[in-house]
């Protein structure tokens, strides 16, 4: 399976747990361009499963689920957990593509507040989004330091910061500061 995107073609977000036995995946978009964008895009690029097309998309519980062309089970979806997403720019507005091309702002993560379970366990004190793996770094509330990956399935970002749902065992246990 071809790994790398054609010519053309912008990231636009990662995938993230499986939704439902119809194949629906969690689509996690790195900028608020490419979610106004969503439905212009022709051609998707994801990799494990190659060029594909978006059959639909709805939001469940503040979560994109997308429904792509061949992802149709429960067992697909789960193979492509972590997968980056590339999007077709030909055809779009020069504005839209330069704001898809904008690198995102570590900045913008610094002072988020982290919630476990809905509950406020902490702050973001440092942000890599510079590599494959993008990652923060939080100050628990008891002063202890842990190091958060943003793509997970078990992570979430919205406009009130980081909800961890379910973390596996010893991800919250980091040292003191």
């Amino acid at each position: 399976m071809k790994r790398t995107p054609p010519d053309g073609y912008v990231p636009i977000g990662r995938l993230g747990r499986s939704f439902k036995v119809a194949g629906g995946v969690r689509l996690w978009l790195d900028s608020p361009a490419a979610e106004q964008s969503l439905d212009s895009f022709e051609r998707l690029f994801v990799t494990g499963l190659g060029d594909t097309r978006l059959r639909s998309h709805e939001s469940v519980s503040g979560s994109l689920v997308v429904y792509l062309e061949g992802v149709r089970d429960r067992t697909v979806a789960r193979s492509l957990v972590n997968a980056e997403v590339w999007a077709d720019a030909s055809g779009l507005p020069a504005d839209t593509l330069q704001a898809l091309e904008e690198p995102a702002d570590e900045d913008l993560l610094i002072g988020a507040a982290v919630y476990l379970d809905g509950r406020a366990i902490g702050t973001v004190v440092e942000a890599n989004l510079s590599g494959e793996n993008d990652f923060v770094e939080v100050q628990l509330e008891d002063e202890r330091l842990v190091l958060v990956p943003l793509v997970a399935p078990y992570v979430s970002l919205d406009a009130d910061g980081i909800h961890l749902s379910d973390p596996p065992p010893g991800l919250l246990d980091g040292s003191p500061s």
